[in-house]
């Protein structure tokens, strides 16, 4: 009962109750109008034959007065069982119903029957809509409360259910990816203005100690050579922050080809000799050629560049080794130092934006180009895998899964 008034609340419910019930009404006053129709012409026609009878009467001699007292006087008993009698063989007898009464009594119930078919199909129609209700009801908690509701497979507030449920996690999954790009956007930030609040400062000093007081043009050469630095600093801390977050937010279109990996390496180090030459690295490429990868060319050689720029940058006095393999499923190219290498516990954070390695001092490196590499690499199909030990040497490995073509 507490369920039902629970339903009468919904508006299309009561509306529907309301329809059900004018129905229900309307039926039985056409019933009624009905039956007193009939009743009347059950009159008219008892009236009709009385007349008809008077008229016979006078007809065969009877007297006006006779006929009247006949006519209009109620039914005497004896009188009907004698006249039972003769007339029961023509199929006459008391009790019978003939003419209008049948009429009468034979609507009644067809509109009776009709009334209470009615209210049947009212009352499984209001069951049908107050089921209806209590499983958008049901629905409504789960959205509210996060219950899972269990329907039937074949039902289709079910389907429906099912529906809200997944549009609800897509919509929670969405609202946690953008909490974590606010999150890392905020990160980013954080870290950038950290990052460039180094040579901004620097300038500022240099600038001010320029403006202070006269002193030899050497000495302002020495200022303006350290301002330059720290304006490149800031140039490639941009450039290279920039690259990153293209690359994060997906805004690279690659432009894949099949290529000689051979000669993305080569074009790797004709970029660095001037690095290798100011850290004494000697640059040793041993890629073979021949073997031919599915990949963009200028981005696979912008990871190549910035991992053997890190090489080089840490191998100081020593030497960087470049090489590749293949087998029928991978190509395999590996970057092998032997310079200060990176201690186990500082490992994990080796592909971290603008992370340094400890007491390393290099005003050439913003610590993004290793990031930059493994975006690249992955986003290509690739995996990027790094070994190394203190004071021995790093050793990096770039894996793909490619269809190989030998030259």
């Amino acid at each position: 009962m507490g369920r039902a008034v629970v339903t009468l609340s919904n508006r299309t419910a009561r509306v529907f109750l309301w329809l059900g019930i004018l129905m229900t009404v309307i039926s039985l006053v056409g019933s009624y109008l009905l039956h007193e129709y009939s009743g009347r012409k059950a009159a008219e026609a008892e009236v009709s034959y009385r007349l008809s009878l008077a008229g016979q009467l006078y007809d065969m001699g009877m007297s006006e007065d006779k006929i009247a007292e006949l006519v209009s006087s109620p039914a005497d008993e004896s009188y009907t069982a004698r006249g039972e009698e003769i007339l029961a063989g023509y199929g006459y007898f008391s009790g019978m119903t003939v003419g209008g009464e049948y009429v009468i009594y034979s609507h009644l119930a067809n509109d009776i029957l009709s009334a209470l078919l009615t209210a049947v199909c009212f009352f499984a129609g209001f069951c049908c809509i107050h089921t209806v209700f209590i499983d958008i009801r049901r629905l409504t908690a789960q959205l509210e409360h996060e219950e899972k509701i269990v329907f039937s497979d074949e039902h289709d507030i079910g389907l429906l259910g099912e529906a809200i449920l997944s549009l609800r996690q897509k919509s929670e999954h969405l609202l946690k990816q953008l909490g974590d790009e606010k999150q890392y956007l905020a990160d980013y930030l954080d870290d950038f203005s950290h990052q460039i609040k180094t040579p901004c400062t620097g300038l500022k000093l240099n600038n001010e100690i320029l403006l202070s007081a006269p002193m030899p043009f050497e000495e302002q050469k020495d200022y303006l050579m350290r301002d330059k630095k720290c304006i490149d600093r800031i140039s490639r801390l941009v450039s290279a922050s920039l690259k990153l977050a293209r690359l994060e937010a997906g805004a690279v279109e690659y432009h894949f080809e099949e290529n000689d990996i051979s000669e993305i390496a080569a074009d790797a180090v004709a970029q660095l000799t001037a690095i290798a030459a100011e850290n004494n690295a000697e640059m040793i490429n041993e890629v073979k050629r021949g073997t031919r990868l599915y990949c963009d060319r200028l981005w696979l050689c912008e990871a190549v560049t910035n991992l053997i720029k890190n090489a080089a940058e840490h191998s100081n006095g020593g030497h960087v080794r470049i090489y590749s393999d293949c087998d029928p499923m991978t190509v395999r190219i590996f970057i092998e130092d032997n310079g200060c290498g990176i201690s186990e516990e500082e490992l994990p954070n080796v592909f971290r934006r603008f992370w340094s390695k400890s007491g390393a001092v290099n005003s050439n490196s913003v610590g993004i180009g290793m990031s930059v590499a493994k975006k690249i690499v992955e986003d290509m199909g690739g995996r990027l895998y790094i070994e190394s030990e203190l004071n021995k040497g790093t050793k990096i490995k770039l894996e793909f899964l490619r269809t190989v073509t030998l030259l």
